[in-house]
């Protein structure tokens, strides 16, 4: 079996690829879902799921999940994963933008899934509080009463992030809004 190493591939439109941690940082705070697909036959097992994550030395990013089923399954036989976060802008029949119809910012973030229980109270809640801070809950103080209750914690190994047109800046990450009043041909 082929082994891609992840770090060495070079992106279609290098110039827009993404490297700074601020700014992809700015694309995982503006976004609330992640894609996770894990090892599965014949295909891929694909499933989006809330995040919320860390960032110290490397990203880590949190999910929370049930107990039992296929998901849990996968990760038992093989905790390498993908996620895919991002957000997309279609300007069709509007004002385009950069001489651009769409508008898009991604991050894939290639690791490894470890299972997190309430047996670990501590990295538990900290699972839990980084995804409630990303999607806008109130922080817990304590673990919830939902005994099938686990949390997905996976640690990259490899971030890559791309934007339809070189981005510089924070700034930048927002995308511009629909201008809705100018000529769709532009």
């Amino acid at each position: 079996m082929r082994m891609t190493d992840h770090t060495q591939l070079k992106m279609n439109h290098e110039d827009r690829r993404i490297a700074e941690p601020e700014l992809i940082r700015g694309i995982l705070d503006r976004n609330s879902v992640c894609t996770v697909a894990m090892h599965d036959l014949p295909y891929p097992y694909v499933v989006p799921m809330n995040y919320g994550y860390v960032w110290e030395e490397k990203l880590v990013l949190y999910m929370h999940m049930a107990g039992r089923g296929h998901r849990l399954e996968l990760l038992e036989e093989n905790p390498c994963v993908a996620c895919s976060i991002s957000m997309f802008l279609d300007r069709v029949g509007k004002k385009k933008y950069k001489k651009e119809g769409h508008d898009y910012r991604s991050v894939t973030v290639f690791g490894k899934a470890e299972i997190v229980t309430m047996e670990e109270p501590e990295e538990f809640l900290k699972g839990l509080n980084a995804l409630c801070r990303n999607t806008g809950r109130p922080p817990l103080r304590k673990i919830p009463g939902n005994k099938n209750l686990l949390v997905m914690k996976v640690i990259a190994d490899t971030v890559t992030a791309k934007a339809q047109y070189p981005v510089n800046d924070i700034g930048e990450i927002p995308m511009p809004p629909l201008d809705l009043s100018s000529n769709p041909l532009g």
